[in-house]
């Protein structure tokens, strides 16, 4: 992983996803070498985790110890705890159907008590799977896999009360603001955002009237509030209006973008200024283009 940050995958390198693609094709296969046929303890998945996560925070330059939560969401990268349930469960699948005469069905078979299968196939995963589901389809099962991590991540939704992966999108899948047309400036801008690093800590604000927070730069009289009259309106005010635009933004490249699009990058344009007083901005003429 240090590698691949001295060679691109850091914050000023390259992009967010291509980052966390390389991270997930190279670095991560290492850390699941062995799950699938491994019995792993609490403290074992605590581990593997905070590996996880000290090489997603070397691809955005966070502290060690920020919390990855949004980044993985938006990244859509799973837990390690999630991947090695679906490592085992898909060993313990693929033992299913292999022949009679093969070593590993044969120990089995012969000395079941000490066979590993035994316990692999405790998995949530495993247990979880309906009688009827096509086995011997790899598609079929990766897409039921997948169903069962959404659905734990709408559990997950409903009883933690994080503002910020609240205010991220309610389904798994690679953030827009990860691959839809922007500078890389802009798109630095909406991942802070989503990450919590913009407004970032609150400090006084330079119009004098409240600090820096998420909900003072709704009405900071230095943001146009012709701006956020051009954003779409959430149903209601606990959803914060920035959150449910950049949420509301199409789930492909290849769709139109809205129309508010400029708008919410020149909003955020204003409150890195607000934020950031010492930056340079004078090159940022134009938003959007």
């Amino acid at each position: 992983m240090a590698t691949l940050n001295s060679v691109g995958a850091c914050r000023s390198g390259f992009s967010l996803l291509l980052s966390s693609r390389l991270y997930k094709t190279f670095v991560r296969l290492k850390f699941e070498y062995g799950l699938a046929i491994s019995t792993l303890l609490k403290q074992d998945i605590k581990v593997l985790e905070s590996i996880q996560d000290k090489c997603l925070c070397m691809i955005v330059g966070g502290h060690a110890t920020s919390s990855t939560i949004v980044l993985k969401h938006i990244c859509n990268l799973p837990s390690m705890k999630f991947c090695a349930d679906a490592l085992m469960a898909k060993f313990c699948i693929r033992s299913r159907f292999l022949p009679a005469q093969c070593l590993l069905s044969l120990l089995h078979r012969h000395h079941t008590v000490y066979s590993s299968l035994v316990s692999l196939r405790k998995t949530h995963l495993l247990s979880n799977l309906p009688p009827t589901l096509k086995l011997r389809s790899p598609s079929v099962v990766k897409n039921h896999f997948e169903s069962i991590r959404e659905a734990g991540f709408a559990t997950f939704l409903q009883s933690n009360t994080q503002v910020l992966i609240q205010a991220c999108h309610p389904v798994l899948g690679v953030d827009p603001i990860l691959f839809l047309p922007a500078s890389r400036v802009e798109r630095g801008r909406l991942i802070r955002w989503r990450m919590g690093w913009l407004p970032g800590k609150p400090k006084e604000c330079p119009c004098g009237s409240d600090h820096t927070s998420r909900r003072h730069l709704l009405n900071c009289p230095l943001v146009p509030a012709t701006l956020f009259e051009q954003l779409p309106q959430p149903d209601h005010d606990q959803i914060h209006r920035l959150d449910f635009a950049i949420s509301s933004l199409p789930l492909s490249s290849q769709e139109p973008r809205h129309a508010y699009w400029i708008p919410l990058l020149t909003i955020l344009w204003h409150i890195d200024v607000i934020c950031n007083p010492d930056g340079n901005y004078s090159y940022e003429t134009e938003h959007g283009v």
